[in-house]
């Protein structure tokens, strides 16, 4: 993009000596993903373009007094004329000439920014040689009496379905008829590994045809389509493009030779800080001038914001160290910074850092993390801050309410969910987030919710111990009571005693029984039995196994088997026959039977 500065420069006459020629001039900038993607390149291209538009805003009177017409094409797959940037006429128009500064700074935005504007969805990624020319011989009129076009680009051509094979038939279609014409390729051929197949192709797209030179005896040329840097191919352009237009017509006034300055640094590193940056880089050594070499007596630096805006400038004062510091840069913001080294006449050239550069802080303390509980561990999640530069985080848990801290965990800053281990099981913890970069540590984040470790679904939901106690009383409430109701239920059979053959009991069933004797109030004379458990019974009955029974009277301890009798003495001493027998008939429906 130096180069069209350079040819700005060379448009303007310093003297004429008779009206200006007509000459038409067509600008092919190379939009392909080779450039859009290099951003070192783009950001070069930029700049110069702003200070090409600087220029033309310069010399406008000049340029509205030369007879040129001027066209900016982009391409890459495909080409198109730069919107509002076509057959800009120049003569006689002073809006002409300020709407050609602006289309230079629309381009070197789009430049930065890596877009091809308005049309980036249809010129494509690919360099194509057909289109561009294609497009470039729209704007150069048949009559047109020096046409002349500048092919701008950084590869060879490269694009699926039209083989290189068409390059040079489509040349000669479209410009081969042409006298006079002039079509200069400008290669940007920085990698040597690729420079020599982008001349090749270059040197043979190059026409020159019936061109003659604006001085007499001077000869039309261009001896070089490939240029290693940007100042060399702007000063080659220069020359070329004050041949093809013959702008001024007088020799320009010799410019007087500039003061010897200071070799360029060379290597320059860039370390984002804290609202700075550090620049470091190697010296590029003295230059000769004649026979005195010019020694380096300072280096200064500056950095501005890569969308644009004032340069800052290093504050050390004078240093021969080769470093320096941009305080007051704005974290988050990207720079573009540059390094000159400074000699008796003042700094030489400002070389650019490679790359550019963006500072930061100490990233902000994280949310408050999310914990859920694991066997003797927690496992704990934080939401990463949008746009917060982080390179790892660490958690730590505290068992006592942040009175103090166990053991941390550091993971990556793409790992936002981790887990802490070897903590106690039903201990409630809180746990905290740290966030940090390069820079430094954030201030912790909120502290969490309090979680417990735990080993079990109970132990993990303390909630459920009431609810889970109330049921286990249910359950061994319902097996209780379906037990006594099973048991009251049972078949266990009953016992009949018959006393003297005459006075007849039912004295139930299990496995203690007894009775008691009912005598006539004033003889005294048994007249019947009842059912009496109690110690004071006459007669208590046990029952045994195989079918036997044990009784005791007043006298002692009888055992009998079921339908024997046995002779008692109740508690007046009185003598007695019992027969004791067995039924396995359910009393109760023994009872219902008889009723």
């Amino acid at each position: 993009m130096v180069v069209v500065l350079l040819v700005v420069g060379g448009l303007a006459p310093h003297a004429r000596a008779q009206a200006p020629d007509r000459s038409d001039v067509v600008l092919v900038l190379d939009f392909s993903a080779s450039i859009l993607e290099d951003k070192a390149n783009r950001n070069r291209f930029g700049a110069a373009l702003e200070r090409i538009a600087d220029r033309v805003d310069e010399i406008s009177a000049d340029l509205v007094a030369g007879d040129v017409t001027v066209t900016i094409v982009q391409f890459a797959t495909r080409a198109a004329g730069y919107p509002a940037c076509s057959d800009l006429k120049l003569l006689g128009s002073p809006a002409t000439v300020a709407g050609f500064a602006n289309c230079l700074r629309s381009v070197a935005s789009a430049y930065r920014r890596g877009l091809a504007p308005a049309l980036t969805k249809r010129i494509g990624v690919d360099t194509n040689y057909v289109a561009a020319m294609e497009e470039a011989a729209k704007h150069l009129p048949p009559d047109a009496p020096r046409p002349a076009l500048i092919l701008f680009t950084d590869g060879k051509h490269d694009v699926k379905g039209v083989p290189v094979s068409r390059v040079l038939p489509t040349r000669d279609r479209l410009f081969g008829a042409r006298s006079p014409f002039a079509l200069l390729p400008v290669g940007m051929g920085l990698d040597p590994k690729n420079r020599a197949g982008l001349a090749s192709g270059l040197e043979a797209l190059k026409t020159i045809r019936d061109m003659p030179a604006c001085v007499s005896g001077a000869t039309f040329d261009w001896p070089q389509v490939v240029f290693q840097s940007a100042d060399e191919a702007g000063n080659a352009v220069a020359v070329a493009l004050q041949d093809a237009t013959c702008t001024f017509t007088a020799a320009p006034t010799p410019t007087p030779t500039p003061a010897p300055t200071p070799a360029s640094v060379r290597g320059i590193k860039l370390t984002p800080g804290d609202g700075r940056v550090e620049l470091s880089w190697a010296p590029g050594g003295p230059v000769t001038a004649g026979a005195s070499a010019v020694p380096v007596l300072d280096y200064t630096a500056r950095c501005r914001p890569e969308a644009g805006g004032d340069w800052i400038e290093s504050t050390e004062g004078t240093s021969l160290e080769a470093a320096a510091t941009i305080e007051g840069l704005t974290n988050g913001t990207v720079y573009d910074c540059e390094v000159a080294a400074v000699g008796p006449d003042g700094p030489g050239g400002w070389t650019p850092a490679a790359g550019s550069v963006t500072p930061i802080g100490r990233p902000p303390a994280p949310a408050k993390p999310d914990v859920d509980p694991l066997n003797r561990g927690l496992r704990i999640q934080v939401t990463p801050e949008a746009g917060a530069l982080v390179s790892r985080y660490r958690f730590e848990c505290s068992p006592d309410n942040g009175t103090t801290w166990a053991g941390g965990v550091d993971v990556g800053a793409d790992t936002t969910t981790t887990a802490i281990g070897n903590l106690k099981n039903g201990v409630s913890y809180v746990c905290r987030a740290f966030a940090a970069n390069a820079i430094g540590v954030s201030d912790p984040s909120p502290l969490s919710d309090a979680a417990r470790p735990c080993g079990s679904i109970l132990e993990c939901n303390t909630a459920l111990l009431p609810v889970v106690g109330i049921l286990a009383l249910l359950l061994v409430g319902g097996i209780l009571a379906a037990f006594i109701t099973l048991f009251r239920g049972r078949t266990t059979g009953y016992v009949i005693a018959v006393l003297d053959v005459v006075h007849t009991a039912n004295v139930g069933h299990g496995r203690r029984l007894g009775i008691a004797l009912v005598r006539a109030p004033d003889t005294r004379a048994v007249t019947g039995i009842v059912v009496d458990k109690g110690p004071k019974a006459d007669i208590r009955v046990r029952r045994l196994r195989g079918g036997r029974f044990e009784v005791r009277d007043k006298v002692g301890r009888h055992v009998v088997e079921d339908g024997e009798t046995v002779v008692v003495h109740d508690s007046v001493g009185v003598r007695h026959g019992l027969v004791l027998q067995a039924f396995g008939t359910n009393a109760a429906s023994q009872v219902a039977s008889r009723r």
